[in-house]
């Protein structure tokens, strides 16, 4: 009877050990990928197939991107947002982060002219400022994310260009580069193409690091100035409505429209907002409905990550973090 169960557990168990034992140098669509790397960007062929061998695959990071996208499978409920980050704990690990790192945040605000409270909460929000982040292989996610059919998988096929071209320009051995599920390093938890994109050396030492905290303080500053942040005005304003559940207009992280038209709807906002449109942001609550008004600011955020509940989150921490700011 042993024996039977025995022999069971492994037939059931043997297509998840192909999987794991995937040796992705011979998959279909390895040949493609390295002549690609070969004549656009010259990677030796050899080289390329060697990296691709050793590549493991992740099953569960996978999964995370196949099938209708579920609320938690890739970014966090609005709910988690709220009892993990906004909350007066976290609070007091970003005032430490701020008193410790205060001459990288003074660096980057003279050198980029934004704000460290800003920074501040990019860094709280994508990696509670270095704790979490580094859990994956960033070679073995993004070969997995690449190779086989998911929602994303054209902008992970060029993600995985881009880590090799990242390696190859700061010196890195792709093999050790350690990250999110998703292939997002570091403590500001920047894909690739996004570190090619932004990445800095802010600590002067020659050399881009995703897990430097100076550099990530930098790197953030670098990309919200290029995006033209403003430190004069809030990300999101609070806003009301009649009832609990609200209905009226299509919400989004691009939902965007005239203010007369937000107040034809009920819609009234709680703090002062000089511009003439506004992007409607609803945020599901268990008992309620949340509904904020964005300003530019707001969708700044949101080209960092396409999620509403992400941004309004940076949003309302960072100004958290201006009143501590204040206090340093």
């Amino acid at each position: 009877m042993t024996k039977k169960i025995n022999i069971m557990l492994l037939t059931l168990s043997f297509p998840y050990m192909l999987l794991a034992q995937t040796d992705y140098s011979k998959h279909p669509k390895a040949k493609v990928f390295i002549e690609k790397m070969y004549k656009k960007y010259k990677f030796d062929k050899k080289y390329t197939a060697k990296l691709l061998k050793k590549a493991k695959h992740q099953k569960k990071t996978l999964s995370r991107y196949q099938g209708r996208y579920k609320v938690g499978s890739t970014d966090f409920s609005w709910h988690r947002y709220k009892s993990k980050i906004l909350i007066p704990e976290s609070i007091v690990l970003g005032r430490e982060f701020m008193k410790k790192n205060k001459k990288w945040l003074l660096k980057a605000q003279k050198k980029y002219s934004i704000h460290p409270s800003i920074i501040t909460a990019f860094i709280r929000v994508e990696s509670k400022f270095g704790m979490y982040g580094s859990e994956y292989s960033v070679w073995d996610s993004l070969v997995t994310l690449a190779f086989n059919k998911n929602r994303k998988q054209k902008f992970f096929r060029s993600e995985l260009e881009k880590v090799l071209i990242l390696a190859r320009r700061e010196r890195i051995n792709p093999l050790k580069l350690r990250g999110s599920f998703a292939g997002a390093m570091g403590c500001v938890q920047q894909v690739p193409s996004m570190y090619l994109r932004h990445g800095v050396d802010l600590d002067g030492n020659g050399k881009r690091n995703p897990n430097s905290m100076a550099d990530c303080i930098g790197s953030i500053a670098s990309f919200l100035h290029k995006r033209k942040w403003n430190n004069r005005i809030s990300a999101v304003v609070r806003a009301s409505y009649s009832g609990k559940r609200f209905r009226g207009l299509k919400t989004g992280y691009k939902s965007r429209y005239p203010m007369s038209i937000i107040k034809a709807h009920g819609i009234k906002q709680k703090a002062s907002f000089a511009y003439k449109s506004a992007y409607l942001i609803k945020l599901k609550g268990k008992d309620y409905d949340e509904l904020y008004l964005g300003t530019p600011n707001y969708r700044i955020i949101t080209r960092y990550n396409a999620s509403a509940r992400y941004a309004v989150t940076i949003a309302l921490y960072a100004e958290a973090m201006k009143k501590e700011w204040n206090k340093i």
